[in-house]
């Protein structure tokens, strides 16, 4: 295969004119976020030194969770430029978490993979702390981070003595479910995926062993290769018998897709909405 013809099939930022205009928007929203927002920073949920969250709190008191990993290739990126969804969700009832995870090359996906569990695992074992209910804790993460939450809602949790169906629904945007066609990018240089990685870390042949229920959004002004992945991904969910929704966003790309979270009259967050309980 052509490498650099293949790399370009997941370059979203060539594919994507003005694609910085989208990014500062979430950057300067997240800091004032962060600045005024009730909330518990930088709080440690493991030992590593990316291993923080954001919380950020809601008036509701028993509170579904709603935990969020940024994209970035894996390589890239921050927890404090996800903070604005919480002006969404803290008024209407949910609290939302932006967690951080360590980043390629220095960690392996098998690495981001065991945070993103210790992660969710310290969330149900701590909501009370925070206002959160742990019996309904949700997973929602776009791009890099949409891999991460499919993955984690993998997770045998009852091994890890906690319940089964601790994740009680996830939400992608503009995931990657099935890496084996990175193995031949420009992006294996910092991921480093042997055939034996790709297929272990890949949520398309890892799927929960209890329903557990998917949105999955993409722009359709993403690259093709994005398209496909997440229909198909949605469609195996469905397969396998789980509540599935594939949401294609008519006029958004793989950047300004995420920008739609802070919008609670946006078709994505009122999907989320809905799957989390919440007021729409």
């Amino acid at each position: 295969m052509d490498v650099s013809r293949s790399a370009e099939l997941y370059d979203v930022e060539a594919f994507t004119p003005g694609f910085m205009e989208h990014l500062q928007r979430s950057i300067t929203a997240s800091k004032h976020t962060r600045a005024h927002w009730p909330s518990q920073l930088d709080v440690a949920y493991g030992e590593g030194p990316a291993e923080k969250l954001d919380i950020f709190l809601t008036d509701s008191p028993d509170a579904p969770i709603a935990i969020y990993l940024h994209g970035g290739f894996w390589k890239a990126s921050s927890k404090n430029d996800r903070a604005f969804p919480a002006e969404a969700f803290g008024p209407a009832g949910a609290i939302w978490i932006s967690q951080e995870y360590p980043l390629a090359p220095a960690a392996t996906l098998d690495d981001m993979v065991a945070c993103t569990r210790r992660a969710v695992a310290w969330v149900y074992r701590n909501a009370d702390q925070f206002g959160g209910d742990p019996s309904r804790i949700f997973l929602c993460g776009n791009s890099a981070g949409g891999h991460l939450v499919a993955m984690a809602a993998a997770t045998d949790w009852a091994a890890q003595g906690l319940p089964a169906d601790l994740v009680k629904g996830v939400t992608t945007l503009s995931g990657l479910f099935d890496l084996m066609p990175l193995t031949h990018t420009r992006a294996n240089d910092w991921l480093k995926l042997d055939l034996a990685a790709a297929v272990r870390n890949s949520p398309m042949f890892r799927l929960p062993d209890l329903p557990c229920p998917l949105i999955c959004a993409v722009g359709d002004a993403e690259p093709p290769e994005f398209i496909e992945q997440s229909a198909t991904f949605a469609e195996v969910w469905r397969q396998k018998g789980y509540p599935s929704a594939y949401l294609p966003m008519p006029g958004l790309n793989h950047f300004s897709i995420v920008t739609e979270l802070g919008d609670p009259h946006s078709p994505l967050t009122r999907a989320m909405f809905a799957q989390i309980g919440v007021a729409t």
